[in-house]
Protein backbone atom coordinates (compact mmCIF):
# COMPACT_ATOMS: atom_id res chain seq x y z
CA UNK A 1 0.00 0.00 0.00
CA UNK A 2 1.44 3.43 -0.71
CA UNK A 3 -0.05 6.67 0.48
CA UNK A 4 0.43 9.76 -1.41
CA UNK A 5 -0.30 13.86 -1.39
CA UNK A 6 0.12 16.00 -4.03
CA UNK A 7 -0.24 17.44 -6.97
CA UNK A 8 -0.03 15.65 -10.20
CA UNK A 9 3.83 16.28 -10.04
CA UNK A 10 3.76 14.57 -7.12
CA UNK A 11 1.57 11.36 -8.09
CA UNK A 12 3.01 10.94 -11.45
CA UNK A 13 6.45 9.49 -9.27
CA UNK A 14 4.14 7.50 -7.15
CA UNK A 15 1.82 6.14 -10.43
CA UNK A 16 4.90 5.00 -12.36
CA UNK A 17 6.22 3.34 -8.62
CA UNK A 18 2.76 1.49 -8.89
CA UNK A 19 2.65 0.55 -12.27
CA UNK A 20 6.65 -0.84 -11.23
CA UNK A 21 5.16 -3.12 -8.64
CA UNK A 22 2.04 -4.08 -10.44
CA UNK A 23 3.93 -5.31 -13.36
CA UNK A 24 6.29 -7.83 -11.65
CA UNK A 25 2.60 -9.27 -9.72
CA UNK A 26 2.30 -7.51 -6.57
CA UNK A 27 -0.79 -6.03 -5.86
CA UNK A 28 -0.97 -2.48 -5.22
CA UNK A 29 -2.93 0.12 -3.21
CA UNK A 30 -2.75 3.37 -3.36
CA UNK A 31 -4.55 5.78 -1.09
CA UNK A 32 -3.88 9.65 -2.26
CA UNK A 33 -5.57 13.24 -2.50
CA UNK A 34 -7.22 14.11 -5.85
CA UNK A 35 -7.56 15.46 -8.24
CA UNK A 36 -4.40 14.02 -9.92
CA UNK A 37 -6.23 10.58 -8.86
CA UNK A 38 -7.21 10.81 -12.30
CA UNK A 39 -3.79 9.41 -13.07
CA UNK A 40 -4.05 6.40 -11.17
CA UNK A 41 -7.63 5.60 -12.43
CA UNK A 42 -6.27 5.86 -16.13
CA UNK A 43 -3.86 3.16 -15.34
CA UNK A 44 -6.00 1.08 -13.18
CA UNK A 45 -4.15 0.96 -10.00
CA UNK A 46 -6.33 0.05 -7.12
CA UNK A 47 -6.74 3.34 -5.26
CA UNK A 48 -8.63 4.62 -2.66
CA UNK A 49 -9.54 8.75 -3.00
CA UNK A 50 -9.36 11.23 0.44
CA UNK A 51 -11.29 13.88 1.08
CA UNK A 52 -9.04 16.66 1.16
CA UNK A 53 -8.64 18.10 -2.85
CA UNK A 54 -5.23 19.24 -3.41
CA UNK A 55 -6.65 21.76 -5.57
CA UNK A 56 -9.32 23.31 -3.08
CA UNK A 57 -5.65 23.14 -0.79
CA UNK A 58 -3.84 25.00 -2.80
CA UNK A 59 -6.04 28.19 -3.70
CA UNK A 60 -7.22 28.37 0.29
CA UNK A 61 -3.35 28.21 1.35
CA UNK A 62 -2.17 30.32 -1.38
CA UNK A 63 -5.02 31.94 -3.58
CA UNK A 64 -5.36 34.74 -1.62
CA UNK A 65 -1.66 35.73 -1.64
CA UNK A 66 0.95 37.31 -4.08
CA UNK A 67 3.82 34.62 -3.56
CA UNK A 68 5.88 37.09 -5.93
CA UNK A 69 5.59 39.73 -2.57
CA UNK A 70 9.60 39.05 -1.20
CA UNK A 71 8.64 41.73 1.65
CA UNK A 72 9.23 40.94 4.74
CA UNK A 73 5.35 41.97 5.34
CA UNK A 74 4.89 39.64 2.66
CA UNK A 75 6.25 36.66 4.39
CA UNK A 76 4.39 38.02 7.41
CA UNK A 77 1.06 37.84 5.47
CA UNK A 78 1.53 34.35 3.75
CA UNK A 79 3.00 32.85 7.24
CA UNK A 80 -0.41 34.08 9.21
CA UNK A 81 -2.68 33.13 6.55
CA UNK A 82 -1.09 29.38 6.17
CA UNK A 83 -1.23 28.84 10.25
CA UNK A 84 -4.56 30.15 10.12
CA UNK A 85 -5.71 27.79 7.44
CA UNK A 86 -4.15 24.32 9.03
CA UNK A 87 -5.40 25.34 12.47
CA UNK A 88 -8.93 25.81 11.26
CA UNK A 89 -11.50 23.30 12.50
CA UNK A 90 -12.40 22.28 9.16
CA UNK A 91 -9.39 21.44 7.59
CA UNK A 92 -8.11 19.28 11.01
CA UNK A 93 -11.56 17.33 10.51
CA UNK A 94 -10.86 16.81 7.26
CA UNK A 95 -7.35 15.67 8.25
CA UNK A 96 -8.71 13.44 10.80
CA UNK A 97 -11.65 11.77 8.50
CA UNK A 98 -8.89 11.15 6.30
CA UNK A 99 -6.83 9.49 8.36
CA UNK A 100 -9.27 7.55 9.30
CA UNK A 101 -9.97 6.33 5.78
CA UNK A 102 -6.45 5.49 5.26
CA UNK A 103 -6.32 3.06 8.07
CA UNK A 104 -9.41 1.35 7.45
CA UNK A 105 -8.26 0.88 3.95
CA UNK A 106 -5.42 -0.55 5.02
CA UNK A 107 -7.19 -2.85 7.69
CA UNK A 108 -9.60 -3.85 4.45
CA UNK A 109 -6.20 -3.90 2.22
CA UNK A 110 -3.59 -6.45 4.72
CA UNK A 111 -1.14 -5.32 3.31
CA UNK A 112 2.50 -6.52 3.74
CA UNK A 113 4.18 -3.16 3.50
CA UNK A 114 3.55 0.26 3.61
CA UNK A 115 5.03 3.18 1.61
CA UNK A 116 4.45 6.75 2.55
CA UNK A 117 5.87 10.69 1.91
CA UNK A 118 7.96 12.10 4.73
CA UNK A 119 5.98 15.47 4.05
CA UNK A 120 2.48 16.06 5.28
CA UNK A 121 1.70 12.52 4.99
CA UNK A 122 4.56 10.96 7.12
CA UNK A 123 2.10 10.37 10.12
CA UNK A 124 0.48 7.93 8.18
CA UNK A 125 3.79 5.96 8.88
CA UNK A 126 1.84 4.86 12.07
CA UNK A 127 -0.69 2.55 10.03
CA UNK A 128 2.76 -0.02 9.43
CA UNK A 129 3.68 0.07 13.13
CA UNK A 130 -0.27 -0.71 14.05
CA UNK A 131 -0.49 -3.54 11.86
CA UNK A 132 3.34 -4.90 12.34
CA UNK A 133 4.65 -4.46 8.72
CA UNK A 134 7.48 -3.13 7.07
CA UNK A 135 6.86 0.91 6.23
CA UNK A 136 9.37 2.80 3.56
CA UNK A 137 9.59 6.56 3.75
CA UNK A 138 10.19 8.16 0.74
CA UNK A 139 10.44 11.97 -0.57
CA UNK A 140 10.97 13.35 -3.81
CA UNK A 141 13.91 15.95 -2.12
CA UNK A 142 17.50 15.20 -0.28
CA UNK A 143 15.69 15.10 3.21
CA UNK A 144 17.45 13.20 6.10
CA UNK A 145 20.73 15.08 7.43
CA UNK A 146 24.10 14.95 5.78
CA UNK A 147 27.44 16.91 5.91
CA UNK A 148 27.38 17.69 2.13
CA UNK A 149 24.17 19.38 1.56
CA UNK A 150 22.26 21.70 2.99
CA UNK A 151 18.67 21.96 3.42
CA UNK A 152 16.72 21.12 0.35
CA UNK A 153 15.08 24.48 0.75
CA UNK A 154 18.22 25.93 0.23
CA UNK A 155 20.88 26.50 -2.44
CA UNK A 156 23.68 24.13 -2.94
CA UNK A 157 27.10 25.86 -1.93
CA UNK A 158 25.12 29.20 -0.25
CA UNK A 159 26.40 28.30 3.37
CA UNK A 160 29.90 26.75 4.56
CA UNK A 161 30.04 23.28 4.01
CA UNK A 162 30.58 22.62 7.77
CA UNK A 163 27.14 24.32 8.82
CA UNK A 164 25.28 21.66 6.72
CA UNK A 165 24.47 19.26 9.81
CA UNK A 166 23.72 22.22 12.19
CA UNK A 167 21.19 23.41 9.75
CA UNK A 168 19.28 19.95 10.25
CA UNK A 169 19.83 20.04 14.36
CA UNK A 170 17.90 23.10 14.12
CA UNK A 171 15.22 21.50 11.83
CA UNK A 172 14.97 18.68 14.29
CA UNK A 173 14.07 21.18 16.78
CA UNK A 174 11.91 23.34 14.93
CA UNK A 175 9.92 20.85 12.22
CA UNK A 176 8.97 18.07 15.12
CA UNK A 177 6.53 20.65 17.38
CA UNK A 178 5.09 21.68 14.35
CA UNK A 179 4.14 17.98 12.39
CA UNK A 180 3.99 16.47 16.19
CA UNK A 181 0.10 17.39 16.18
CA UNK A 182 -0.55 14.81 13.51
CA UNK A 183 1.31 12.31 14.73
CA UNK A 184 -0.84 12.53 17.69
CA UNK A 185 -3.53 11.95 16.05
CA UNK A 186 -2.76 9.47 13.93
CA UNK A 187 -1.39 7.63 16.37
CA UNK A 188 -4.44 7.60 18.74
CA UNK A 189 -6.06 6.65 15.48
CA UNK A 190 -4.41 3.64 15.08
CA UNK A 191 -4.59 2.96 18.99
CA UNK A 192 -0.92 3.64 19.34
CA UNK A 193 1.23 5.20 22.28
CA UNK A 194 2.12 9.06 21.62
CA UNK A 195 5.47 8.91 23.11
CA UNK A 196 6.93 5.30 22.51
CA UNK A 197 6.87 2.32 20.44
CA UNK A 198 5.48 -0.76 20.89
CA UNK A 199 8.58 -2.31 22.18
CA UNK A 200 8.93 0.58 24.72
CA UNK A 201 11.94 2.74 22.81
CA UNK A 202 10.81 6.99 22.10
CA UNK A 203 9.00 7.96 19.47
CA UNK A 204 10.87 10.10 17.38
CA UNK A 205 8.77 12.48 14.65
CA UNK A 206 12.20 13.41 13.08
CA UNK A 207 14.41 12.81 11.89
CA UNK A 208 13.92 9.59 12.19
CA UNK A 209 15.70 5.59 11.89
CA UNK A 210 13.02 4.21 9.09
CA UNK A 211 14.18 2.63 5.54
CA UNK A 212 13.66 6.11 3.08
CA UNK A 213 13.84 6.09 -0.69
CA UNK A 214 14.86 9.35 -2.36
CA UNK A 215 13.39 9.56 -5.77
CA UNK A 216 15.72 11.42 -7.26
CA UNK A 217 18.71 11.29 -9.73
CA UNK A 218 22.11 10.05 -8.46
CA UNK A 219 23.61 11.32 -11.36
CA UNK A 220 22.16 14.78 -11.02
CA UNK A 221 22.91 14.84 -7.19
CA UNK A 222 25.34 12.29 -6.14
CA UNK A 223 24.15 10.43 -2.65
CA UNK A 224 26.00 11.32 0.12
CA UNK A 225 28.50 9.28 1.61
CA UNK A 226 27.29 9.85 5.08
CA UNK A 227 24.01 8.44 5.04
CA UNK A 228 23.28 5.12 6.94
CA UNK A 229 22.45 2.09 4.49
CA UNK A 230 19.02 2.46 5.28
CA UNK A 231 18.57 5.61 3.43
CA UNK A 232 18.64 5.41 -1.04
CA UNK A 233 18.99 7.73 -3.60
CA UNK A 234 17.70 5.40 -6.44
CA UNK A 235 16.96 7.91 -9.21
CA UNK A 236 13.58 9.20 -10.86
CA UNK A 237 10.20 7.69 -10.70
CA UNK A 238 8.86 8.25 -14.13
CA UNK A 239 5.89 7.34 -16.14
CA UNK A 240 6.67 5.93 -19.68
CA UNK A 241 7.00 8.37 -22.41
CA UNK A 242 3.25 9.50 -23.56
CA UNK A 243 4.10 8.67 -27.49
CA UNK A 244 0.27 8.18 -27.78
CA UNK A 245 -0.87 11.75 -26.74
CA UNK A 246 -3.02 13.30 -29.71
CA UNK A 247 -1.59 16.70 -29.79
CA UNK A 248 -3.45 19.25 -31.34
CA UNK A 249 -2.71 19.89 -34.84
CA UNK A 250 -2.20 23.89 -34.22
CA UNK A 251 0.58 22.91 -31.53
CA UNK A 252 2.53 20.59 -33.60
CA UNK A 253 2.19 23.36 -36.43
CA UNK A 254 3.58 26.27 -33.80
CA UNK A 255 6.61 23.36 -32.22
CA UNK A 256 7.94 23.63 -35.92
CA UNK A 257 9.36 27.00 -34.43
CA UNK A 258 11.33 25.18 -31.92
CA UNK A 259 9.73 27.43 -29.18
CA UNK A 260 10.82 28.02 -25.17
CA UNK A 261 9.04 26.71 -22.88
CA UNK A 262 7.71 28.46 -20.21
CA UNK A 263 5.44 26.41 -17.33
CA UNK A 264 5.32 26.75 -13.51
CA UNK A 265 2.79 23.79 -12.95
CA UNK A 266 1.19 23.79 -9.29
CA UNK A 267 1.86 27.27 -8.04
CA UNK A 268 -0.45 29.54 -7.28
CA UNK A 269 -1.17 32.69 -6.42
CA UNK A 270 -4.04 35.53 -6.20
CA UNK A 271 -4.30 37.90 -9.41
CA UNK A 272 -1.42 40.22 -8.48
CA UNK A 273 0.70 37.25 -8.70
CA UNK A 274 -0.84 35.72 -12.16
CA UNK A 275 -0.17 38.55 -14.08
CA UNK A 276 3.34 39.22 -12.53
CA UNK A 277 3.98 35.95 -13.61
CA UNK A 278 2.60 36.23 -17.12
CA UNK A 279 3.94 39.02 -17.66
CA UNK A 280 7.76 38.34 -16.89
CA UNK A 281 7.39 34.97 -18.57
CA UNK A 282 6.14 37.04 -21.82
CA UNK A 283 8.18 40.01 -22.16
CA UNK A 284 11.17 37.77 -21.35
CA UNK A 285 10.49 35.90 -24.76
CA UNK A 286 9.85 39.16 -26.27
CA UNK A 287 13.08 40.75 -25.30
CA UNK A 288 15.19 37.14 -26.09
CA UNK A 289 12.94 37.63 -29.53
CA UNK A 290 12.26 34.31 -29.63
CA UNK A 291 8.60 32.41 -29.98
CA UNK A 292 7.43 30.92 -26.99
CA UNK A 293 5.09 28.22 -25.25
CA UNK A 294 3.24 29.15 -22.02
CA UNK A 295 1.80 25.77 -20.56
CA UNK A 296 -0.90 27.62 -17.94
CA UNK A 297 -1.30 25.12 -14.96
CA UNK A 298 -2.39 26.32 -11.60
CA UNK A 299 0.12 28.92 -12.14
CA UNK A 300 -2.62 30.80 -14.72
CA UNK A 301 -0.14 31.88 -16.80
CA UNK A 302 -1.74 34.11 -20.14
CA UNK A 303 -1.73 36.81 -22.04
CA UNK A 304 -5.02 37.63 -20.70
CA UNK A 305 -3.53 38.44 -17.43
CA UNK A 306 -1.52 41.42 -18.82
CA UNK A 307 -1.97 44.93 -17.51
CA UNK A 308 -3.88 46.13 -20.79
CA UNK A 309 -4.44 49.64 -19.29
CA UNK A 310 -1.41 51.02 -20.68
CA UNK A 311 0.33 51.21 -24.05
CA UNK A 312 3.08 49.00 -23.34
CA UNK A 313 0.53 46.38 -21.51
CA UNK A 314 -1.32 46.35 -25.23
CA UNK A 315 1.91 46.02 -27.20
CA UNK A 316 2.76 43.07 -25.33
CA UNK A 317 -0.59 41.46 -25.81
CA UNK A 318 -0.44 41.84 -29.62
CA UNK A 319 2.86 40.46 -29.77
CA UNK A 320 1.98 37.70 -27.48
CA UNK A 321 -1.02 36.96 -30.33
CA UNK A 322 1.25 36.49 -33.17
CA UNK A 323 4.36 34.77 -30.84
CA UNK A 324 3.52 32.63 -27.82
CA UNK A 325 0.81 29.75 -28.24
CA UNK A 326 -0.88 28.94 -24.82
CA UNK A 327 -1.75 25.94 -23.72
CA UNK A 328 -3.36 24.46 -20.26
CA UNK A 329 -1.83 21.19 -20.22
CA UNK A 330 0.56 18.79 -22.04
CA UNK A 331 2.87 15.71 -21.14
CA UNK A 332 6.03 16.77 -20.80
CA UNK A 333 7.69 13.35 -21.81
CA UNK A 334 6.27 14.29 -25.17
CA UNK A 335 6.37 18.45 -24.94
CA UNK A 336 9.64 18.81 -23.75
CA UNK A 337 12.21 17.16 -26.43
CA UNK A 338 10.47 19.34 -29.36
CA UNK A 339 11.13 22.61 -27.43
CA UNK A 340 14.63 25.35 -27.64
CA UNK A 341 14.79 24.91 -24.00
CA UNK A 342 12.43 24.70 -20.25
CA UNK A 343 11.69 27.78 -18.28
CA UNK A 344 10.30 26.62 -15.07
CA UNK A 345 9.79 26.96 -11.40
CA UNK A 346 12.45 23.83 -10.50
CA UNK A 347 9.67 21.64 -9.07
CA UNK A 348 11.15 18.09 -8.68
CA UNK A 349 8.51 16.07 -11.95
CA UNK A 350 9.40 19.25 -14.15
CA UNK A 351 13.18 18.94 -13.84
CA UNK A 352 13.43 15.51 -14.32
CA UNK A 353 11.12 15.92 -17.45
CA UNK A 354 13.18 18.84 -19.08
CA UNK A 355 16.62 17.10 -18.04
CA UNK A 356 15.62 13.76 -19.22
CA UNK A 357 14.93 15.47 -23.06
CA UNK A 358 17.82 17.09 -22.86
CA UNK A 359 16.78 20.42 -22.99
CA UNK A 360 18.67 23.47 -21.06
CA UNK A 361 16.95 24.81 -18.34
CA UNK A 362 16.17 28.21 -16.79
CA UNK A 363 14.82 27.95 -13.00
CA UNK A 364 12.68 30.78 -11.54
CA UNK A 365 12.12 29.38 -8.24
CA UNK A 366 8.78 30.49 -5.98
CA UNK A 367 9.23 28.30 -2.80
CA UNK A 368 10.11 24.84 -1.21
CA UNK A 369 12.69 22.94 -2.72
CA UNK A 370 13.05 24.97 -6.11
CA UNK A 371 16.36 26.95 -5.11
CA UNK A 372 17.88 23.91 -4.53
CA UNK A 373 16.99 22.69 -7.80
CA UNK A 374 18.00 25.34 -9.60
CA UNK A 375 21.32 25.35 -8.18
CA UNK A 376 21.46 21.79 -9.50
CA UNK A 377 21.22 22.95 -12.49
CA UNK A 378 23.61 25.89 -12.38
CA UNK A 379 26.06 23.47 -10.78
CA UNK A 380 26.27 21.22 -13.69
CA UNK A 381 26.45 23.64 -16.44
CA UNK A 382 23.01 22.33 -17.76
CA UNK A 383 21.45 25.78 -17.53
CA UNK A 384 20.81 28.89 -15.14
CA UNK A 385 19.14 29.05 -11.67
CA UNK A 386 18.29 33.04 -11.89
CA UNK A 387 16.48 33.66 -8.46
CA UNK A 388 12.84 33.64 -6.79
CA UNK A 389 10.29 35.06 -8.47
CA UNK A 390 9.60 38.44 -7.06
CA UNK A 391 13.28 39.28 -5.78
CA UNK A 392 15.13 42.01 -7.52
CA UNK A 393 17.21 39.24 -9.48
CA UNK A 394 14.44 37.81 -11.44
CA UNK A 395 13.38 40.67 -13.75
CA UNK A 396 12.59 40.18 -18.03
CA UNK A 397 15.89 41.26 -18.89
CA UNK A 398 17.83 38.84 -17.13
CA UNK A 399 15.42 36.00 -17.86
CA UNK A 400 15.43 36.98 -21.57
CA UNK A 401 19.62 37.15 -21.53
CA UNK A 402 19.57 33.42 -19.43
CA UNK A 403 17.23 32.57 -22.34
CA UNK A 404 19.73 33.58 -25.17
CA UNK A 405 22.58 32.16 -23.30
CA UNK A 406 21.27 28.54 -22.55
CA UNK A 407 20.01 28.29 -26.21
CA UNK A 408 22.93 29.27 -28.25
CA UNK A 409 26.10 28.25 -25.69
CA UNK A 410 27.52 25.05 -26.86
CA UNK A 411 28.84 24.03 -23.66
CA UNK A 412 25.20 24.49 -22.33
CA UNK A 413 23.74 22.26 -25.03
CA UNK A 414 26.46 20.14 -24.68
CA UNK A 415 26.37 19.38 -21.21
CA UNK A 416 22.33 19.22 -21.41
CA UNK A 417 22.80 16.14 -23.47
CA UNK A 418 24.85 14.31 -21.77
CA UNK A 419 23.34 14.78 -18.48
CA UNK A 420 20.43 13.49 -20.56
CA UNK A 421 22.41 10.27 -21.65
CA UNK A 422 23.77 9.20 -17.83
CA UNK A 423 20.17 9.68 -16.02
CA UNK A 424 18.96 7.66 -18.97
CA UNK A 425 20.79 4.61 -17.91
CA UNK A 426 18.86 4.90 -14.49
CA UNK A 427 16.01 3.12 -13.39
CA UNK A 428 14.53 4.52 -10.60
CA UNK A 429 11.27 2.56 -10.06
CA UNK A 430 13.60 -0.60 -10.44
CA UNK A 431 15.79 0.12 -7.81
CA UNK A 432 13.30 1.82 -5.60
CA UNK A 433 11.80 -1.75 -5.08
CA UNK A 434 15.20 -4.01 -4.93
CA UNK A 435 15.45 -1.32 -1.82
CA UNK A 436 12.38 -1.68 -0.86
CA UNK A 437 12.71 -5.70 -0.52
CA UNK A 438 15.70 -5.99 1.09
CA UNK A 439 14.97 -3.16 3.56
CA UNK A 440 11.67 -5.45 4.05
CA UNK A 441 13.52 -8.63 4.70
CA UNK A 442 16.49 -7.24 6.75
CA UNK A 443 15.67 -3.86 8.48
CA UNK A 444 15.43 -3.87 12.61
CA UNK A 445 11.75 -2.17 12.90
CA UNK A 446 11.38 -0.61 16.56
CA UNK A 447 7.87 -3.17 16.45
CA UNK A 448 7.41 -6.54 16.32
CA UNK A 449 7.45 -7.95 12.64
CA UNK A 450 6.16 -11.71 12.34
CA UNK A 451 7.37 -12.24 8.94
CA UNK A 452 9.70 -9.38 7.20
CA UNK A 453 10.10 -11.68 3.80
CA UNK A 454 8.55 -10.16 0.91
CA UNK A 455 7.78 -12.73 -1.95
CA UNK A 456 9.46 -11.87 -4.51
CA UNK A 457 6.59 -13.02 -7.13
Amino acid sequence: MIAAWGSRGDLQPVTALALKLKSIGRDVLVFATPPATDLLQENNIDCVIAAENVTEFVESMFGGADLSDRSISGFIKLARFAKEYLNSPDYVATQKADMKRGFAAAKRFKPDILIVPNLLYGPYMCIAEALKIPVITYDLQINHPTSELPLFTMEVGKVPGFLNRSLYRIKAMVYPKTIKPKFDMMRGICGLSKDTYADGTPFKVWPHDLPQICAGSPTLCPQPADWPEQKYMGGWWLLPDASNYAAPLELVDFLKHKPVYIGFGSMKGNAEFCTALSTLAIRSLQLAGTRGLLLGGWAGLTRESLDRSTEEGQRLYDWARENVFEIASCPHSWLFPRCAAVVHHGGAGTLAAGIRAGCPTIVCAAQGDQPFHGSLVESRGTGRYLGMVGSKELTPENVAAGIKQVTTDQSILTAAKALSDEVATEDGTANAVAFIDRMAASFAYPWPIEDRQINAN
